[in-house]
C-alpha cells in the first residue's frame, strides 16, 4: 500500500478529473491520508451551481435545482455480525446529497426528505458506495418541493456544467413537456398539442418521454420529438419509465380516482405557494400495477408477468431497477413506491412506503413486510425483529463513524 500512497499528486488529480461521479471522488479521497490531501473535494458549486433559477411563466417561481445519487451502500470489510462472505456482499439502498462542506447527507431513495439519522459524516473507509442512478428535483429556495414540476432532468446530463449553462427538460402542470435554459425568459413547449406527458428517462444515452396513452417518444438534440413506440393504450392513470438490464419498461399505475390535468392549473394563482402545495398533494392512490416491456426489434409491447429477482423503485424524482440479491432482505418481483398523499407536507416515514407484489397483485405497507423493508438505510427503518440483516445498534454505529471528509 505504501507504493500506492506515494503516487504523484499530479497523477491523482488527473484521475479525479476523469471521474464523473462525486461518490467516486469521495471514495478516491478515502483510500489514505496522502490521497485525501492530494485530491480536492468537488464542492456542490462545481457540479451543479446552487443558483436561484428564476423560472418563467407559467410557473413563474424562484427555484433551486437539487441533485442526488442513488447508491447501494455496503460495508467495505467483513462485519463481525455477518455469518458469511455472501451476506457481507449485500448492502442497503440510499440516496446521497453532498453539502458544500463535503459531508454526505442521506435522504430516503423514494423521496427527497432526510432520513431520521441524517445528516452525519460517514467514514468511507468503512463503507463502499455503488452508484445506481442520478436524480434531480426543483425546490423552493427554502426547501419545499416544487409541486408544479412533476419531473425534471438536466439536458444533457453533465457532471461538470459551468455556472450559467444549466438547461432542463421538465414535465410540469401535470403533463406539459417543456425545455428551459438559464437566462431564457420563457419555456419552450416541446409539444403544443399533447399536454398528457407522465415521465422522462435517460435511456442508452438518449432522453425518452411517455404520455398517458403509453406512447414513448425520443427527444433528439434539437429538441424534436420522434415517436419511438406504438401506443400502449394501457388503462392505468399514470405511466412511469424504468430501465432494467438494458430493456425499457413502462409501469402502468391504476388509481382509485381521476388525476388532475393541466387545465386545473389555468386559474391557479401563482403568487401563493402554500395554496399550490395544498392543491397539488390531493392525488388518488394506487390500486394496481401492470408492467410492459418494449420489444424494440418488433416494435411491440410485451406484458410482463414476473420480474424475477428484479425490483422496480418508483421515486418522486427518478425510477430505477435493482437486483434483490444485492440487498439485505431484498425481495424481487415487486414494486416499491409511495403515493403523493402520504407526504402530508411533513416528510416521508417508513409507514408511507408501499410494496406491490406481482405474484398476487397485492399492495401493502412496507412496515407489515419486514422481509421487504431491510433494503433501506438505515437498517430496521421503522421496523424491528427482522433477521435479514446484520444486527447492530444504529446509535452505536453512528458514534463509531469518524470524520474523514476534512480537507
Amino acid at each position: 500500500m505504501s507504493e500506492w500512497s506515494d503516487l504523484p499528486k499530479e497523477l491523482l488529480q488527473t484521475i479525479a478529473k476523469c471521474l464523473d461521479s462525486r461518490v467516486d471522488v469521495l471514495r478516491l479521497r478515502s483510500v489514505c491520508t496522502s490521497w485525501r490531501s492530494s485530491v480536492s473535494f468537488p464542492s456542490f458549486d462545481e457540479e451543479i451551481p446552487p443558483l436561484i433559477l428564476k423560472l418563467p411563466q407559467p410557473i413563474g417561481i424562484d427555484a433551486v435545482l437539487f441533485h442526488a445519487t442513488i447508491c447501494r451502500m455496503e460495508f467495505s470489510h467483513q462485519n463481525a455480525n455477518s455469518s458469511s462472505s455472501e451476506s457481507n456482499s449485500k448492502g442497503w439502498l440510499t440516496k446521497i446529497r453532498v453539502s458544500k462542506l463535503g459531508k454526505l447527507k442521506l435522504v430516503h431513495p423514494l423521496s427527497d426528505y432526510p432520513i431520521m439519522y441524517s445528516p452525519f459524516t460517514l467514514n468511507l473507509l468503512d463503507f463502499r458506495f455503488f452508484e445506481l442512478s442520478k436524480a434531480f428535483m426543483l425546490k423552493f429556495p427554502f426547501g419545499f418541493p416544487l409541486y408544479e414540476v412533476n419531473k425534471v432532468v438536466l439536458f444533457p446530463i453533465s457532471a461538470r456544467c459551468s455556472k450559467y449553462e444549466i438547461s432542463i427538460l421538465a414535465i410540469y402542470h401535470e403533463g406539459k413537456l417543456g425545455y428551459w435554459k438559464y437566462g431564457d425568459e420563457s419555456w419552450t413547449l416541446l409539444d403544443d398539442k399533447n399536454f398528457q406527458y407522465d415521465d422522462i428517462i435517460e435511456y442508452k444515452g438518449q432522453f425518452y418521454v411517455v404520455d398517458r396513452w403509453g406512447t414513448v417518444s425520443w427527444i433528439d438534440s434539437s429538441l424534436k420529438l420522434i415517436q419511438y413506440s406504438p401506443p400502449l393504450f394501457g388503462c392505468g392513470g399514470q405511466k412511469n419509465l424504468v430501465e432494467s438490464c438494458g430493456d425499457l419498461y413502462v409501469v402502468d399505475r391504476y388509481l382509485d380516482g381521476e388525476r388532475r390535468t393541466w387545465n386545473d392549473y389555468e386559474n391557479l394563482d401563482v403568487n401563493f405557494p402554500a395554496r399550490r402545495r395544498t392543491y397539488r398533494m390531493c392525488n388518488p392512490n394506487a390500486t394496481d400495477f401492470r408492467i410492459h416491456k418494449l420489444d424494440e426489434e418488433w416494435g411491440t409491447w410485451v406484458d410482463v408477468k414476473s420480474l424475477g429477482d428484479r425490483a422496480f423503485v418508483l421515486g418522486v424524482d427518478c425510477s430505477f431497477s435493482i437486483s434483490s440479491g444485492d440487498f439485505f432482505g431484498g425481495k424481487g418481483n415487486c414494486i416499491y413506491f409511495t403515493d403523493d398523499d402520504n407526504f402530508k407536507g411533513k416528510g416521508l416515514s417508513s409507514d408511507s412506503i408501499r410494496v406491490f407484489r406481482l405474484e398476487n397483485h397485492i399492495i401493502e405497507k412496507v412496515t407489515t413486510l419486514p422481509e421487504y423493508s431491510q433494503i433501506f438505510w438505515p437498517p430496521n427503518f421503522g421496523l424491528t425483529g427482522s433477521n435479514s440483516a446484520p444486527k447492530f445498534n444504529v446509535s452505536d454505529l453512528l458514534k463509531s463513524l469518524s470524520a474523514v471528509m476534512k480537507a
